[in-house]
């Protein structure tokens, strides 16, 4: 077997079928279908079972698939490990894949990414928004190299490097009746209508497991994945919603009130995120210790303002 043909059955499982791993690997349907072929003669035994619309994996096809996947990342990390030796220490090149919600990007990452663009002037940095639901998928299949997610994700299948709590906060325009609250219980909130982030954004789950916690489901009257549109929603009353705590003190407006959700409380954790077991490049250390610098500043000087706030 070689490289070529695990690198075949992988994308097909990926893509649950040949047509959409030809456009993966601008490769040929016919050239990926003898790849494969080959290698389940080599291997005596079928790896897939086809299917008109999609494929499945026979019980010897998912070990070799577990597999497969093993030795494709150890070939990535085989390469990224010689190119980063063949480089001096002052000029650090390659790419760079950086996954980062919007959310988490605009709100924690800018600083972070301009003392990288000064400290590695020669990497391309190459930033990859998803939501974190998607960003895990990426984070599997290789698409970015590092993440900052939401939590909770698998300590077994990641890396993880906390380095904010956060909470979410009620957002409603000023003249609405919850506006004089100075804090809100969830229970409260059955009847109100919400326009929230597209499901992609792993903040509904939280939403929807505080709701289910008393048996309700939000009201949604609308969703999108920019933050401007949800306060121009907002203020134009077609409902409340909810966002981050750190991101409101960013874009805080005096024709919108916020105030914590208590019974219960929303918080979480977030988080940089690799793949556990994978090499790690220069340019992704560098990533990590510049982030580790700024964002513990940042929330030194966070806990600064808060305790200024409570005085």
């Amino acid at each position: 077997m070689d490289i070529r043909q695990l690198r075949y059955f992988v994308e097909v499982v990926r893509h649950n079928g040949f047509g959409r791993a030809t456009e993966a690997l601008h490769v040929t349907q016919p050239a990926i279908s003898r790849g494969i072929r080959e290698l389940e003669e080599e291997l005596g035994s079928a790896l897939l079972i086809r299917e008109p619309r999609s494929v499945r994996l026979t019980e010897h096809g998912a070990i070799v698939h577990r597999h497969a996947e093993q030795i494709l990342q150890q070939v990535n990390n085989l390469r990224a490990e010689l190119r980063d030796a063949s480089d001096a220490d002052e000029h650090i090149t390659g790419t760079l894949q950086v996954g980062l919600p919007p959310v988490i990007g605009s709100t924690f990452f800018a600083d972070v990414i301009t003392a990288f663009r000064a400290r590695c002037p020669l990497v391309d940095l190459q930033i990859v928004e998803f939501g974190t639901n998607q960003m895990e998928r990426a984070l599997r299949d290789g698409i970015v190299e590092i993440a900052a997610a939401m939590l909770p994700l698998d300590e077994t299948e990641f890396d993880i490097k906390r380095f904010a709590t956060d909470r979410l906060l009620l957002v409603t325009a000023r003249e609405h009746a919850l506006a004089r609250k100075r804090e809100v219980r969830v229970a409260d909130l059955a009847a109100e209508p919400f326009v929230l982030f597209t499901e992609d954004f792993r903040i509904n789950d939280l939403i929807r497991s505080a709701f289910g916690v008393h048996g309700i489901e939000p009201k949604t009257a609308g969703r999108s994945s920019h933050v401007d549109l949800l306060v121009a929603m907002v203020r134009s009353g077609m409902g409340v919603t909810i966002l981050p705590q750190t991101l409101w003190h960013k874009i805080a407006t005096p024709e919108l009130v916020a105030m914590p959700l208590i019974e219960p409380a929303l918080t979480y954790e977030l988080a940089l995120v690799r793949r556990a077991g994978s090499y790690i490049s220069r340019s992704c250390q560098t990533w990590l210790t510049i982030s580790s610098t700024v964002l513990g500043t940042n929330r030194a000087q966070e806990a600064k303002r808060a305790s200024r706030r409570r005085r």
